[in-house]
Protein backbone atom coordinates (compact mmCIF):
# COMPACT_ATOMS: atom_id res chain seq x y z
CA UNK A 1 0.00 0.00 0.00
CA UNK A 2 3.04 2.31 0.08
CA UNK A 3 3.54 4.75 -2.80
CA UNK A 4 5.71 3.59 -5.70
CA UNK A 5 8.64 5.68 -6.79
CA UNK A 6 9.28 4.40 -10.30
CA UNK A 7 10.85 6.71 -12.86
CA UNK A 8 7.71 6.47 -14.95
CA UNK A 9 5.71 8.29 -12.29
CA UNK A 10 8.15 10.57 -10.44
CA UNK A 11 10.54 13.27 -11.42
CA UNK A 12 8.33 15.16 -13.84
CA UNK A 13 6.58 18.50 -13.45
CA UNK A 14 3.06 17.02 -13.85
CA UNK A 15 3.69 14.75 -10.86
CA UNK A 16 4.89 17.68 -8.80
CA UNK A 17 1.67 19.46 -9.70
CA UNK A 18 -0.36 16.45 -8.55
CA UNK A 19 1.27 16.73 -5.15
CA UNK A 20 -0.03 20.28 -4.82
CA UNK A 21 -3.66 19.40 -5.56
CA UNK A 22 -5.88 19.61 -2.50
CA UNK A 23 -7.49 16.20 -3.08
CA UNK A 24 -6.01 12.76 -2.68
CA UNK A 25 -4.96 11.13 -5.97
CA UNK A 26 -3.87 7.55 -6.56
CA UNK A 27 -3.33 4.96 -9.28
CA UNK A 28 -4.78 1.51 -8.49
CA UNK A 29 -4.33 -1.78 -10.38
CA UNK A 30 -6.82 -4.62 -10.96
CA UNK A 31 -5.78 -6.32 -7.73
CA UNK A 32 -6.69 -3.25 -5.71
CA UNK A 33 -3.09 -2.30 -4.97
CA UNK A 34 -1.92 1.31 -5.06
CA UNK A 35 0.78 1.86 -7.68
CA UNK A 36 1.22 5.52 -6.81
CA UNK A 37 -0.42 8.16 -4.63
CA UNK A 38 0.22 11.74 -3.65
CA UNK A 39 0.98 12.78 -0.11
CA UNK A 40 -2.59 13.88 0.65
CA UNK A 41 -3.92 10.42 -0.11
CA UNK A 42 -1.06 8.79 1.79
CA UNK A 43 -1.95 10.82 4.92
CA UNK A 44 -5.44 9.32 5.18
CA UNK A 45 -6.46 6.46 7.47
CA UNK A 46 -5.99 2.81 6.54
CA UNK A 47 -9.77 2.33 6.39
CA UNK A 48 -10.15 5.24 3.97
CA UNK A 49 -7.37 3.90 1.71
CA UNK A 50 -8.91 0.43 1.73
CA UNK A 51 -12.33 1.75 0.71
CA UNK A 52 -10.67 3.92 -2.00
CA UNK A 53 -8.89 0.88 -3.44
CA UNK A 54 -12.04 -1.23 -3.29
CA UNK A 55 -13.95 1.35 -5.33
CA UNK A 56 -11.23 1.49 -8.00
CA UNK A 57 -10.85 -2.31 -8.20
CA UNK A 58 -14.61 -2.92 -8.36
CA UNK A 59 -14.94 -0.42 -11.18
CA UNK A 60 -12.36 -2.25 -13.29
CA UNK A 61 -14.34 -5.47 -13.00
CA UNK A 62 -17.59 -3.75 -13.96
CA UNK A 63 -16.72 -1.71 -17.03
CA UNK A 64 -16.43 -3.02 -20.60
CA UNK A 65 -13.13 -3.67 -22.28
CA UNK A 66 -13.95 -2.14 -25.63
CA UNK A 67 -13.15 1.43 -24.71
CA UNK A 68 -16.68 2.57 -23.97
CA UNK A 69 -15.96 2.61 -20.24
CA UNK A 70 -13.18 5.17 -20.51
CA UNK A 71 -15.36 7.97 -19.10
CA UNK A 72 -14.97 9.09 -15.47
CA UNK A 73 -17.18 7.35 -12.93
CA UNK A 74 -18.27 8.65 -9.51
CA UNK A 75 -18.43 6.47 -6.41
CA UNK A 76 -18.99 7.39 -2.78
CA UNK A 77 -18.33 5.73 0.56
CA UNK A 78 -18.14 6.35 4.27
CA UNK A 79 -15.09 5.68 6.44
CA UNK A 80 -15.56 6.32 10.15
CA UNK A 81 -17.30 9.65 10.59
CA UNK A 82 -16.18 10.97 7.19
CA UNK A 83 -17.91 10.82 3.82
CA UNK A 84 -15.91 10.61 0.60
CA UNK A 85 -16.55 10.88 -3.11
CA UNK A 86 -14.08 9.43 -5.63
CA UNK A 87 -13.89 10.22 -9.35
CA UNK A 88 -12.39 7.17 -11.10
CA UNK A 89 -11.05 7.08 -14.65
CA UNK A 90 -9.92 3.70 -16.12
CA UNK A 91 -6.48 3.44 -17.76
CA UNK A 92 -5.15 0.77 -20.12
CA UNK A 93 -1.64 -0.51 -20.62
CA UNK A 94 -1.74 -0.78 -24.39
CA UNK A 95 -0.74 1.83 -26.93
CA UNK A 96 -3.58 0.82 -29.30
CA UNK A 97 -6.09 1.14 -26.40
CA UNK A 98 -7.76 -2.12 -27.45
CA UNK A 99 -6.81 -4.24 -24.47
CA UNK A 100 -8.57 -4.48 -21.13
CA UNK A 101 -8.25 -1.70 -18.61
CA UNK A 102 -5.53 -2.57 -16.12
CA UNK A 103 -5.37 0.49 -13.92
CA UNK A 104 -7.50 3.36 -12.69
CA UNK A 105 -6.70 6.81 -11.45
CA UNK A 106 -8.88 8.02 -8.63
CA UNK A 107 -9.39 11.52 -7.25
CA UNK A 108 -10.70 11.40 -3.68
CA UNK A 109 -12.69 14.33 -2.28
CA UNK A 110 -13.89 14.77 1.29
CA UNK A 111 -17.63 15.52 1.14
CA UNK A 112 -18.37 15.22 4.87
CA UNK A 113 -19.65 18.80 5.12
CA UNK A 114 -21.81 18.36 2.04
CA UNK A 115 -23.20 15.06 3.33
CA UNK A 116 -23.93 16.63 6.70
CA UNK A 117 -26.03 19.28 5.00
CA UNK A 118 -27.85 16.63 2.97
CA UNK A 119 -28.51 14.63 6.14
CA UNK A 120 -29.89 17.71 7.88
CA UNK A 121 -32.09 18.46 4.88
CA UNK A 122 -33.43 14.90 5.11
CA UNK A 123 -34.09 15.46 8.82
CA UNK A 124 -35.89 18.71 8.02
CA UNK A 125 -38.03 16.95 5.42
CA UNK A 126 -38.92 14.29 7.99
CA UNK A 127 -39.74 16.93 10.64
CA UNK A 128 -41.76 18.88 8.07
CA UNK A 129 -43.71 15.79 7.06
CA UNK A 130 -44.50 15.18 10.73
CA UNK A 131 -45.59 18.82 11.11
CA UNK A 132 -48.01 18.44 8.21
CA UNK A 133 -49.31 15.05 9.32
CA UNK A 134 -52.58 16.48 10.61
CA UNK A 135 -54.60 13.29 10.74
CA UNK A 136 -58.35 13.96 10.71
CA UNK A 137 -58.96 11.53 13.57
CA UNK A 138 -56.60 13.55 15.76
CA UNK A 139 -57.40 17.05 14.50
CA UNK A 140 -61.20 17.03 14.20
CA UNK A 141 -61.98 16.62 17.92
CA UNK A 142 -59.63 19.48 18.84
CA UNK A 143 -60.54 23.15 19.01
CA UNK A 144 -58.28 25.68 17.33
CA UNK A 145 -56.28 26.33 20.50
CA UNK A 146 -55.57 22.64 20.96
CA UNK A 147 -54.67 22.30 17.29
CA UNK A 148 -52.16 25.12 17.54
CA UNK A 149 -50.78 23.57 20.71
CA UNK A 150 -50.24 20.32 18.80
CA UNK A 151 -48.32 22.18 16.08
CA UNK A 152 -46.29 24.03 18.70
CA UNK A 153 -45.23 20.80 20.35
CA UNK A 154 -44.00 19.44 17.03
CA UNK A 155 -42.04 22.65 16.36
CA UNK A 156 -40.38 22.45 19.77
CA UNK A 157 -39.35 18.82 19.21
CA UNK A 158 -38.01 19.55 15.73
CA UNK A 159 -35.96 22.61 16.77
CA UNK A 160 -34.37 20.70 19.63
CA UNK A 161 -33.46 17.84 17.30
CA UNK A 162 -32.33 19.97 14.35
CA UNK A 163 -30.60 22.86 16.12
CA UNK A 164 -30.23 21.71 19.75
CA UNK A 165 -32.00 24.87 20.94
CA UNK A 166 -35.08 25.56 23.04
CA UNK A 167 -35.42 29.34 22.71
CA UNK A 168 -37.48 30.50 19.74
CA UNK A 169 -40.51 32.50 18.68
CA UNK A 170 -42.84 32.35 15.68
CA UNK A 171 -44.63 35.47 14.49
CA UNK A 172 -47.26 35.82 11.78
CA UNK A 173 -47.68 38.91 9.63
CA UNK A 174 -51.00 40.74 9.92
CA UNK A 175 -51.42 42.16 6.42
CA UNK A 176 -53.88 44.83 7.57
CA UNK A 177 -51.59 46.37 10.21
CA UNK A 178 -48.21 44.96 9.07
CA UNK A 179 -47.70 43.83 12.65
CA UNK A 180 -45.73 40.69 13.41
CA UNK A 181 -48.09 39.00 15.87
CA UNK A 182 -46.57 36.46 18.26
CA UNK A 183 -48.03 32.99 17.67
CA UNK A 184 -45.89 30.86 19.95
CA UNK A 185 -42.58 31.09 21.75
CA UNK A 186 -40.36 29.28 24.22
CA UNK A 187 -37.78 30.96 26.41
CA UNK A 188 -38.08 34.40 24.78
CA UNK A 189 -40.22 36.85 26.80
CA UNK A 190 -43.07 38.53 24.86
CA UNK A 191 -42.98 42.23 24.19
CA UNK A 192 -44.56 44.49 26.82
CA UNK A 193 -48.25 45.36 26.21
CA UNK A 194 -48.63 48.18 23.73
CA UNK A 195 -45.28 47.51 22.03
CA UNK A 196 -45.30 45.92 18.59
CA UNK A 197 -42.97 44.70 15.87
CA UNK A 198 -43.83 45.68 12.30
CA UNK A 199 -42.59 44.47 8.95
CA UNK A 200 -39.99 47.15 8.26
CA UNK A 201 -36.30 47.11 7.26
CA UNK A 202 -35.36 49.44 10.10
CA UNK A 203 -36.45 50.10 13.67
CA UNK A 204 -38.24 46.80 14.25
CA UNK A 205 -35.39 44.47 15.04
CA UNK A 206 -34.12 41.57 13.01
CA UNK A 207 -37.60 40.02 12.74
CA UNK A 208 -39.05 43.19 11.19
CA UNK A 209 -36.10 43.38 8.79
CA UNK A 210 -36.48 39.75 7.70
CA UNK A 211 -40.25 40.12 7.21
CA UNK A 212 -39.76 43.21 5.07
CA UNK A 213 -36.84 41.91 2.99
CA UNK A 214 -37.84 38.25 2.77
CA UNK A 215 -34.26 37.09 3.37
CA UNK A 216 -32.88 35.09 6.33
CA UNK A 217 -30.51 36.84 8.72
CA UNK A 218 -27.57 35.56 10.78
CA UNK A 219 -26.63 37.49 13.91
CA UNK A 220 -23.14 36.43 14.99
CA UNK A 221 -22.92 38.69 18.04
CA UNK A 222 -25.86 40.72 19.32
CA UNK A 223 -23.59 43.25 21.02
CA UNK A 224 -22.27 44.47 17.69
CA UNK A 225 -25.39 43.95 15.51
CA UNK A 226 -27.29 47.19 14.94
CA UNK A 227 -30.55 45.43 14.04
CA UNK A 228 -30.74 43.25 17.14
CA UNK A 229 -33.42 44.10 19.71
CA UNK A 230 -33.06 42.24 23.03
CA UNK A 231 -35.33 39.21 23.19
CA UNK A 232 -33.83 36.22 25.00
CA UNK A 233 -32.39 37.25 28.38
CA UNK A 234 -28.65 37.31 27.79
CA UNK A 235 -29.04 36.50 24.10
CA UNK A 236 -25.82 36.80 22.12
CA UNK A 237 -26.58 35.29 18.71
CA UNK A 238 -29.57 34.37 16.59
CA UNK A 239 -30.86 33.11 13.27
CA UNK A 240 -34.08 34.50 11.80
CA UNK A 241 -35.83 33.22 8.68
CA UNK A 242 -38.98 34.25 6.81
CA UNK A 243 -41.99 31.95 6.77
CA UNK A 244 -42.71 31.68 3.05
CA UNK A 245 -45.92 30.44 1.50
CA UNK A 246 -46.01 30.51 -2.31
CA UNK A 247 -42.94 32.79 -2.09
CA UNK A 248 -44.91 35.30 -0.01
CA UNK A 249 -43.74 36.24 3.48
CA UNK A 250 -46.44 35.27 6.01
CA UNK A 251 -44.30 35.52 9.14
CA UNK A 252 -40.89 34.87 10.69
CA UNK A 253 -39.22 32.35 12.97
CA UNK A 254 -36.48 33.55 15.29
CA UNK A 255 -34.08 31.22 17.16
CA UNK A 256 -31.69 32.62 19.78
CA UNK A 257 -28.78 31.47 21.93
CA UNK A 258 -26.83 32.86 24.88
CA UNK A 259 -23.58 31.89 23.12
CA UNK A 260 -22.00 34.28 20.59
CA UNK A 261 -21.41 32.77 17.13
CA UNK A 262 -23.62 29.82 18.05
CA UNK A 263 -25.05 29.55 14.51
CA UNK A 264 -23.62 29.53 10.98
CA UNK A 265 -24.81 29.80 7.38
CA UNK A 266 -25.72 26.11 7.31
CA UNK A 267 -28.04 26.61 10.30
CA UNK A 268 -29.59 29.60 8.56
CA UNK A 269 -30.29 27.58 5.40
CA UNK A 270 -31.85 24.77 7.41
CA UNK A 271 -34.05 27.14 9.42
CA UNK A 272 -35.29 28.76 6.21
CA UNK A 273 -36.26 25.33 4.83
CA UNK A 274 -38.02 24.33 8.05
CA UNK A 275 -39.79 27.70 8.09
CA UNK A 276 -41.59 26.76 4.88
CA UNK A 277 -43.10 23.73 6.60
CA UNK A 278 -44.18 25.88 9.56
CA UNK A 279 -45.88 28.30 7.17
CA UNK A 280 -47.75 25.45 5.47
CA UNK A 281 -48.85 23.93 8.78
CA UNK A 282 -50.19 27.22 10.14
CA UNK A 283 -51.92 27.89 6.84
CA UNK A 284 -53.68 24.52 7.06
CA UNK A 285 -54.89 25.41 10.57
CA UNK A 286 -56.23 28.75 9.37
CA UNK A 287 -58.05 27.07 6.48
CA UNK A 288 -59.62 24.58 8.89
CA UNK A 289 -60.84 27.43 11.08
CA UNK A 290 -62.24 29.39 8.14
CA UNK A 291 -63.92 26.23 6.85
CA UNK A 292 -65.50 25.65 10.26
CA UNK A 293 -66.62 29.29 10.46
CA UNK A 294 -68.18 29.37 6.99
CA UNK A 295 -69.75 25.93 7.45
CA UNK A 296 -71.43 27.10 10.65
CA UNK A 297 -72.71 30.21 8.89
CA UNK A 298 -74.08 28.15 6.00
CA UNK A 299 -75.72 25.57 8.26
CA UNK A 300 -77.13 28.27 10.52
CA UNK A 301 -78.69 30.11 7.59
CA UNK A 302 -80.21 26.92 6.17
CA UNK A 303 -81.60 25.94 9.58
CA UNK A 304 -83.10 29.38 10.11
CA UNK A 305 -84.81 29.28 6.72
CA UNK A 306 -86.12 25.76 7.29
CA UNK A 307 -87.67 26.66 10.66
CA UNK A 308 -89.07 30.06 9.64
CA UNK A 309 -91.94 28.66 7.55
CA UNK A 310 -93.32 26.25 10.22
CA UNK A 311 -93.17 28.96 12.89
CA UNK A 312 -95.05 31.37 10.62
CA UNK A 313 -97.71 28.69 10.05
CA UNK A 314 -98.04 28.10 13.81
CA UNK A 315 -98.45 31.83 14.40
CA UNK A 316 -101.19 31.90 11.78
CA UNK A 317 -102.94 29.04 13.57
CA UNK A 318 -102.75 30.90 16.88
CA UNK A 319 -104.32 33.98 15.30
CA UNK A 320 -107.12 31.76 14.06
CA UNK A 321 -107.59 30.27 17.55
CA UNK A 322 -107.86 33.74 19.05
CA UNK A 323 -111.11 34.20 17.14
CA UNK A 324 -112.54 30.99 18.58
CA UNK A 325 -114.54 31.82 21.77
CA UNK A 326 -114.20 28.24 23.01
CA UNK A 327 -110.40 28.47 23.32
CA UNK A 328 -109.32 29.84 26.74
CA UNK A 329 -107.18 32.97 26.79
CA UNK A 330 -104.68 31.21 29.06
CA UNK A 331 -104.10 28.56 26.39
CA UNK A 332 -103.52 31.25 23.76
CA UNK A 333 -101.03 33.01 26.05
CA UNK A 334 -99.20 29.74 26.72
CA UNK A 335 -98.92 29.05 22.97
CA UNK A 336 -97.54 32.53 22.30
CA UNK A 337 -94.94 32.12 25.07
CA UNK A 338 -93.90 28.77 23.59
CA UNK A 339 -93.58 30.27 20.10
CA UNK A 340 -91.54 33.19 21.43
CA UNK A 341 -89.25 30.77 23.28
CA UNK A 342 -88.71 28.69 20.12
CA UNK A 343 -87.94 31.83 18.10
CA UNK A 344 -85.41 32.99 20.71
CA UNK A 345 -83.71 29.61 20.71
CA UNK A 346 -83.57 29.53 16.90
CA UNK A 347 -82.01 33.00 16.86
CA UNK A 348 -79.53 31.84 19.46
CA UNK A 349 -78.61 28.66 17.62
CA UNK A 350 -78.34 30.28 14.18
CA UNK A 351 -77.21 33.80 14.95
CA UNK A 352 -73.50 32.99 14.76
CA UNK A 353 -70.75 33.85 17.21
CA UNK A 354 -72.27 37.15 18.41
CA UNK A 355 -74.85 35.49 20.68
CA UNK A 356 -75.09 33.52 23.95
CA UNK A 357 -77.33 30.47 24.07
CA UNK A 358 -79.76 29.32 26.72
CA UNK A 359 -80.36 32.63 28.48
CA UNK A 360 -84.06 31.77 28.82
CA UNK A 361 -83.17 28.41 30.38
CA UNK A 362 -80.83 29.82 33.01
CA UNK A 363 -81.76 28.59 36.49
CA UNK A 364 -83.03 31.69 38.29
CA UNK A 365 -84.72 29.90 41.15
CA UNK A 366 -81.72 30.30 43.47
CA UNK A 367 -81.35 34.06 42.95
CA UNK A 368 -77.82 35.45 43.21
CA UNK A 369 -74.86 33.09 43.18
CA UNK A 370 -73.01 33.32 46.53
CA UNK A 371 -69.63 32.81 44.85
CA UNK A 372 -70.20 35.52 42.22
CA UNK A 373 -72.23 37.99 44.32
CA UNK A 374 -70.36 41.27 44.72
CA UNK A 375 -67.38 40.24 42.61
CA UNK A 376 -65.99 42.92 40.31
CA UNK A 377 -66.30 41.71 36.73
CA UNK A 378 -65.19 43.44 33.49
CA UNK A 379 -66.74 42.49 30.14
CA UNK A 380 -64.90 43.64 26.99
CA UNK A 381 -66.48 43.07 23.57
CA UNK A 382 -67.01 45.43 20.66
CA UNK A 383 -70.14 43.49 19.62
CA UNK A 384 -73.01 45.06 21.54
CA UNK A 385 -75.31 41.97 21.59
CA UNK A 386 -72.78 39.63 23.18
CA UNK A 387 -71.41 42.33 25.48
CA UNK A 388 -74.85 43.16 26.85
CA UNK A 389 -75.99 39.54 27.16
CA UNK A 390 -72.83 38.46 28.99
CA UNK A 391 -72.98 41.47 31.30
CA UNK A 392 -76.70 41.03 32.00
CA UNK A 393 -76.33 37.31 32.76
CA UNK A 394 -73.51 37.94 35.22
CA UNK A 395 -75.29 40.89 36.84
CA UNK A 396 -78.38 38.72 37.27
CA UNK A 397 -76.43 36.23 39.38
CA UNK A 398 -75.00 39.00 41.56
CA UNK A 399 -71.83 40.19 39.84
CA UNK A 400 -70.80 43.86 39.90
CA UNK A 401 -70.28 44.18 36.15
CA UNK A 402 -68.60 46.91 34.11
CA UNK A 403 -68.91 46.65 30.35
CA UNK A 404 -66.60 48.11 27.72
CA UNK A 405 -66.99 48.36 23.95
CA UNK A 406 -63.38 49.51 23.53
CA UNK A 407 -60.43 47.36 24.53
CA UNK A 408 -58.32 50.46 25.17
CA UNK A 409 -60.98 51.85 27.49
CA UNK A 410 -61.32 48.48 29.21
CA UNK A 411 -57.57 48.05 29.69
CA UNK A 412 -57.26 51.55 31.13
CA UNK A 413 -60.09 50.79 33.57
CA UNK A 414 -58.44 47.47 34.56
CA UNK A 415 -55.10 49.16 35.27
CA UNK A 416 -56.75 52.06 37.09
CA UNK A 417 -58.84 49.77 39.30
CA UNK A 418 -55.77 47.81 40.36
CA UNK A 419 -53.83 51.01 41.09
CA UNK A 420 -56.69 52.16 43.33
CA UNK A 421 -56.62 48.89 45.25
CA UNK A 422 -59.90 47.65 43.78
CA UNK A 423 -58.81 45.25 41.03
CA UNK A 424 -61.26 43.23 39.00
CA UNK A 425 -61.79 39.66 40.15
CA UNK A 426 -62.51 38.37 36.62
CA UNK A 427 -62.04 39.90 33.16
CA UNK A 428 -64.07 38.44 30.28
CA UNK A 429 -62.81 39.64 26.88
CA UNK A 430 -63.26 38.84 23.20
CA UNK A 431 -60.00 37.84 21.50
CA UNK A 432 -60.61 39.98 18.44
CA UNK A 433 -61.10 43.66 19.19
CA UNK A 434 -60.01 46.65 17.09
CA UNK A 435 -57.38 48.19 19.38
CA UNK A 436 -56.00 45.23 21.32
CA UNK A 437 -56.20 41.48 20.90
CA UNK A 438 -57.14 39.06 23.64
CA UNK A 439 -53.57 38.28 24.59
CA UNK A 440 -52.79 41.94 25.21
CA UNK A 441 -55.90 42.27 27.40
CA UNK A 442 -54.76 39.18 29.30
CA UNK A 443 -51.24 40.54 29.81
CA UNK A 444 -52.47 43.94 30.99
CA UNK A 445 -54.93 42.35 33.44
CA UNK A 446 -52.26 40.04 34.87
CA UNK A 447 -49.68 42.81 35.16
CA UNK A 448 -52.22 45.02 36.91
CA UNK A 449 -53.09 42.25 39.38
CA UNK A 450 -51.68 38.72 39.05
CA UNK A 451 -54.65 37.24 40.93
CA UNK A 452 -57.19 38.60 38.44
CA UNK A 453 -58.61 35.73 36.40
CA UNK A 454 -59.14 36.13 32.64
CA UNK A 455 -61.63 34.36 30.37
CA UNK A 456 -61.30 34.84 26.61
CA UNK A 457 -64.15 34.45 24.10
CA UNK A 458 -63.77 33.70 20.41
CA UNK A 459 -66.22 33.15 17.56
CA UNK A 460 -66.20 29.53 16.32
CA UNK A 461 -62.64 29.20 17.59
CA UNK A 462 -61.35 31.93 15.27
CA UNK A 463 -58.31 33.45 16.94
CA UNK A 464 -56.25 35.28 14.28
CA UNK A 465 -53.58 36.45 16.73
CA UNK A 466 -53.48 33.07 18.50
CA UNK A 467 -54.21 34.79 21.82
CA UNK A 468 -55.67 31.64 23.34
CA UNK A 469 -52.55 29.50 23.12
CA UNK A 470 -50.26 32.32 24.19
CA UNK A 471 -52.46 33.22 27.16
CA UNK A 472 -52.99 29.59 28.17
CA UNK A 473 -49.22 29.18 28.46
CA UNK A 474 -49.15 32.07 30.93
CA UNK A 475 -52.12 31.23 33.14
CA UNK A 476 -55.36 31.93 31.27
CA UNK A 477 -58.30 30.63 33.34
CA UNK A 478 -60.26 29.36 30.31
CA UNK A 479 -61.65 30.26 26.90
CA UNK A 480 -65.19 30.05 25.54
CA UNK A 481 -66.12 29.42 21.93
CA UNK A 482 -69.14 31.39 20.74
CA UNK A 483 -71.95 30.63 20.74
CA UNK A 484 -71.72 29.27 24.30
CA UNK A 485 -74.35 28.47 26.87
CA UNK A 486 -75.22 31.10 29.47
CA UNK A 487 -74.95 28.46 32.19
CA UNK A 488 -71.44 27.60 30.96
CA UNK A 489 -70.48 31.26 31.33
CA UNK A 490 -71.80 31.36 34.89
CA UNK A 491 -70.05 28.10 35.76
CA UNK A 492 -66.68 29.29 34.45
CA UNK A 493 -66.93 32.62 36.26
CA UNK A 494 -67.78 30.74 39.44
CA UNK A 495 -64.70 28.53 38.96
CA UNK A 496 -62.58 31.63 38.36
CA UNK A 497 -63.63 33.38 41.56
CA UNK A 498 -63.17 30.10 43.42
CA UNK A 499 -59.41 30.57 42.89
CA UNK A 500 -59.54 32.61 46.08
CA UNK A 501 -61.67 30.15 48.06
CA UNK A 502 -60.39 30.10 51.63
CA UNK A 503 -58.78 33.55 51.22
CA UNK A 504 -60.14 37.06 51.43
CA UNK A 505 -61.70 38.04 48.10
CA UNK A 506 -60.01 40.74 46.11
CA UNK A 507 -62.97 43.10 46.33
CA UNK A 508 -66.60 43.22 47.22
CA UNK A 509 -68.97 45.65 45.54
CA UNK A 510 -72.68 46.26 45.42
CA UNK A 511 -74.10 44.23 42.51
CA UNK A 512 -75.20 46.38 39.58
CA UNK A 513 -78.81 46.24 38.44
Amino acid sequence: MSPQTGNDLHGSDPVLLLEEIGDGIGVVDRAGEILWMNHRLEALTAETLRRFCDCCRDLLSEISTDGTGRRTHLRSFRAGDSFWEVAITPLDGHQDRKGPFTRTVGVLHNVTAKQRVLDRVDQIDAAGADLLALDAKIINPLNVGERLGLIEGKIVTALQRLFAVKEFEVRLLDNATQRLELVTSRGIPPLPPGRFLHSSPEGNGISGHVAACGEPYLCIDSESDRLYIPGLDGGRSSITAPLLLHDKVVGVINVESKQPARFDDEDLLCLELFGRYIAMALNILDMLVVERYTTNQRVSGALRDEIAAPITAIRGAVEHLKRDPDVPATAIAELERAIASVENRVRGATGGPQVVLGVDRLDRSKGVDPDISGRRLAVLDDEEPVRDVVANVLAEVGGAVDRFSSSNEGCEAIARAAAEGKPYDVVISDVRMPERNGYEVFRIAKEACPRTQVILMTGFGYDPNHSIVRSTQEGLHCFLFKPFQAQQLVDEVRKAVAEWRGERPLTRSTPSA
